[in-house]
């Protein structure tokens, strides 16, 4: 499966500049967005691409962007929606106004996209949406609560998403990768098994987009250890946890 016209959301830095960069190689026309202006641009110097700032998690900004991306494209058969906040967010410090920049991005920003994508590849009769979420979207991750919980709430409205719009014709995929070294993942207060790079990352998104999957998981060594961490019961899911992270911190 191949794809003529993309647009990406965040697309700057880490996963989405890897996924620029390879897009505007095997894509026929491309439309990059992000928040960081400057290194958009400079971005956009290097690949065939055409560019626009928009910061996801203003509605404005996303209507502007969809529609500076059907005047480019005329038609748009993929859009990936990268964009993404985290880091840690201890309790002992919490701050309400961090969780709402979160989950602005991480979740309202996934439903601006669709509240304008979606009647456009309606109309056109089909279309491809490809979002990154998380494996960390398993349970609540002390140190994380805002970034995990923002990702769980990503994945199950991805899921409800891809069983009503498959009717038409409009195939939504979940993308829950695990460890990537991006600015990100730089933050983070603790070991980070098996993490990969951006280009790798990206490579493995391509592919399970263009193999038709509806949900790219991984690695598979994290994916299988989640997927564990998701069955476990509560009780021993958090004494687990909770000697683990006193253990990683670093």
């Amino acid at each position: 499966m191949k794809f003529k016209n993309v647009l990406i959301f965040g697309a700057s830095r880490g996963i989405g500049k890897a996924l620029a960069i390879r897009y505007s190689r095997i894509a026929s026309k491309l439309v990059i967005t992000s928040r960081n202006i400057n290194l958009l641009s400079e971005l956009a110097g290097k690949i065939k691409c055409f560019y626009i700032k928009c910061d996801i998690s203003e509605k404005q900004d996303v209507s502007n962007a969809v529609s500076f991306a059907i005047d480019k494209l005329n038609t748009i058969d993929l859009v990936i929606i990268n964009s993404g906040l985290g880091g840690p967010n201890w309790l002992d410090n919490f701050s309400s106004e961090e969780l709402k920049a979160i989950y602005s991005t991480n979740v309202f920003g996934i439903a601006h996209v669709f509240e304008f994508i979606i009647p456009f590849m309606t109309a056109q009769g089909y279309g491809t949406i490809a979002c990154v979420s998380s494996l960390a979207d398993v349970r609540g991750f002390p140190g994380s609560s805002a970034y995990s919980s923002s990702k769980a709430g990503a994945s199950a409205f991805l899921e409800a998403a891809r069983i009503e719009l498959k009717p038409k014709n409009i195939r939504v995929v979940t993308v829950r990768p695990g460890f990537v070294r991006t600015d990100m993942t730089a933050k983070n207060e603790f070991r980070m098994p098996f993490i990969m790079s951006p280009e790798k990352a990206a490579m493995k998104i391509i592919k399970g987009i263009e193999d038709g999957k509806t949900i790219v998981n991984f690695p598979l060594p994290l994916v299988f250890i989640t997927t564990i961490l998701r069955l476990l019961p509560s009780w021993l899911y958090e004494r687990l946890i909770r000697n683990a992270r006193s253990k990683m911190r670093k």
